[in-house]
C-alpha cells in the first residue's frame, strides 16, 4: 500500500491509500475522508507515483508520499517507549 497526505489551508488530516498503482477504478484506492478526490484525480496521482514522483500538486492540495516504516523500527518522538 502507498499512502499520500494531502495538505491545504485547514488543519484536518487528509490522505489517499493506494492499493494498486496505477489506479483503474474506485476499488483500487481509499480516500480519508471518503469522497475527498474524484476518480480522475486519483488516477492521475497514481500515474505520478508510478513515475517515481514523491510530491506535487493536485487541485487545491499539495501532496507528498509517506515513507513506509519497517516493522519494529518506529521510535516515539521522545526516543523511548513507556
Amino acid at each position: 500500500m502507498i499512502r499520500i497526505n494531502l495538505v491545504d489551508y485547514t488543519t484536518s488530516m487528509k490522505h489517499v491509500d493506494f492499493l494498486v498503482v496505477p489506479v483503474t477504478n474506485d476499488k483500487d484506492f481509499a480516500c480519508i475522508p471518503d469522497g475527498l478526490l474524484p476518480l480522475p484525480a486519483v488516477v492521475q496521482l497514481s500515474r505520478e507515483l508510478k513515475a517515481g514522483r514523491v510530491f506535487g500538486e493536485t487541485g487545491k492540495y499539495l501532496w507528498y508520499r509517506l515513507k513506509k516504516t519497517p516493522a519494529g523500527k518506529h521510535n516515539s518522538p521522545s526516543g523511548s517507549h513507556r
